[in-house]
């Protein structure tokens, strides 16, 4: 299974309460117990979504919560997500005037002359890594 694959089997989980799911014998997939016995093959099998998913991720090579958290922390680092943001919110473009540049570069000259990394002063003020980073160069 490819993440894509996993992505797309998975993307409606946290959408819902129903975590526990029938399987019929030719694989097939029913929420209800009343729907496999109407649709589905026996013998069923009682399947927990949660289960399934760790089992795929186990396949993919995330193995340990531990994993999981360090592949988020970068996936946040590098794409900018904030988990707990709603993931179908977008942000606009922000635009900012020579005054609020000039001021945020001369914040983070103070911030480099007492250590701050741009990432952690990105963090800080909002502004992009990008952004800093190509104002940094231009300056």
């Amino acid at each position: 299974m490819s993440i894509q694959e996993f992505l797309n089997k998975y993307s409606d989980l946290s959408k819902t309460n129903a975590v526990v799911y029938m399987e019929d014998a030719d694989g097939n997939i029913f929420h209800s117990i009343d729907e496999a016995h109407k649709k589905g093959k026996h013998p069923f099998v009682t399947k927990n979504l949660k289960d399934s998913a760790i089992a795929d991720l186990n396949d993919l090579g995330l193995s340990s919560k531990s994993e999981a958290s360090k592949l988020m922390g970068i996936i946040q680092f590098i794409y900018g997500v904030d988990a707990k943001a709603d993931m179908t919110a977008t942000r606009g473009r922000r635009t900012y005037s020579s005054e609020e540049k000039a001021s945020i570069l001369a914040n983070w000259k103070q911030a480099e002359a007492e250590g701050k990394t741009k990432a952690d002063f990105s963090k800080d003020t909002g502004v992009t890594y990008q952004t800093l980073f190509k104002w940094i160069k231009e300056s």
